[in-house]
């Protein structure tokens, strides 16, 4: 049985927890807080970066160190935090996308009990990772080694082949760069983590020195520059309404007295052929012209963000996501009432459910 054999029932595990009810107010088991995503996070499990023990029981290398001994280690993180709480509650921050537990709180209380029974007696080293940036010279690599890599370990997020899962975006050539992969596999995370320096942004975990060699690097480069996901990454509406189709956008009338009226940004291109000029033309409107984009995702929206950060901003018009792709239109965002433009200096074609966005701009 090869590697790969073992991941549907990984998956299964991860999935299931998206639709399953914790009970009212018990909390969820200790294996089951490390299995599946918890309920108030993203897609990501515990174990979506971090197996019990390496060989993995699936097969599955993955970006993080085991914790099947991370109950017996004496500081985590480098030797930046002391307790295993505050290492959890950094994951949730960081990665999960959910809030910090208290000492008493009982998800925190199983999850312990649950790692401590995992440890067993005895001490265990503290680990160490270091972020490196990627190589100068990305080209050269093997794009089967590189398939054989990628179906060990993005496959978690990614997809058998990168045709996509709920955690991560089906993956096309088309859309990407060798420069724009390496960066995201070492480099992705928060920019201003207080425990990662050198991060770029990202919801993607990074991949450290010891998890993936710069030669398996450009074998990933090779594989995904031959990439074809399969188009759309996800279900979706047919967009419409504010954020959706040019046409009559139904917008609501606003004065345009806000000094930013008038500014402009252009949308990077990062996932999801995303292109655009948004301009704010009112008090709270921002119309996107030349606006193309696939129509692939899952909730993807106009998002509001500030200093780079669409973490914390928020939506602006309905869902975009489309069977269809835009192709040069005028699409219109408008902030929510109560909004006003001083909460924002940015703005994102953000897909909500991965955290991820897939083009973005300044204002100026």
């Amino acid at each position: 049985m090869t590697r790969l054999s073992f991941f549907p029932l990984l998956v299964t595990g991860l999935v299931a927890a998206g639709c399953s009810d914790s009970g009212g107010s018990a909390a969820p088991s200790g294996q089951t807080l490390y299995e599946q995503r918890h309920a108030d996070g993203n897609t990501f499990a515990c174990a979506t970066c971090h197996a019990l023990e390496e060989p993995a029981a699936d097969g599955i290398r993955r970006p993080g160190h085991q914790i099947g001994d991370a109950a017996n280690r004496p500081s985590f993180k480098n030797g930046q935090l002391d307790a295993l709480i505050e290492a959890v509650n950094s994951c949730r921050v960081e990665w999960m996308a959910a809030t910090e537990m208290a000492e008493d709180d009982p998800r925190w209380l199983a999850l312990r009990e649950f790692l401590v029974g995992e440890a067993g007696p005895g001490d265990a080293e503290a680990l160490v990772y270091e972020i490196v940036q990627p190589p100068v010279e990305l080209g050269g690599g093997d794009a089967q080694d590189g398939r054989a890599l990628f179906n060990e370990s993005c496959v978690v997020c990614h997809g058998v082949d990168a045709t996509g899962t709920e955690r991560g975006l089906p993956l096309n050539a088309d859309t990407l760069s060798e420069e724009l992969i390496a960066r995201r596999v070492r480099t992705s995370g928060d920019a201003d983590s207080p425990i990662y320096p050198g991060l770029t942004n990202g919801i993607m975990p990074f991949w450290a020195a010891d998890r993936l060699s710069d030669d398996e690097l450009r074998d990933l480069v090779a594989f995904v520059l031959t990439a074809d996901g399969g188009g759309t990454g996800g279900m979706g509406g047919t967009g419409g309404g504010a954020g959706g189709t040019g046409g009559d956008p139904g917008l609501r009338e606003s004065d345009a007295t806000h000094p930013k009226v008038g500014q402009v940004a252009t949308l990077s291109t990062l996932f999801h052929s995303v292109s655009g000029r948004a301009e704010i033309v009112d008090d709270c409107t921002i119309r996107v012209s030349d606006f193309n984009y696939d129509g692939g995702g899952i909730d993807v929206r106009f998002y509001s963000g500030q200093g780079g950060n669409y973490v914390i901003g928020f939506p602006m018009g309905e869902d975009l996501v489309r069977p269809m792709p835009y192709a040069n239109e005028t699409v219109y965002a408008q902030l929510p009432e109560g909004r006003t433009l001083d909460e924002l200096d940015g703005i994102s074609v953000w897909c909500v459910d991965v955290s991820q966005s897939f083009g973005d701009g300044f204002f100026q």
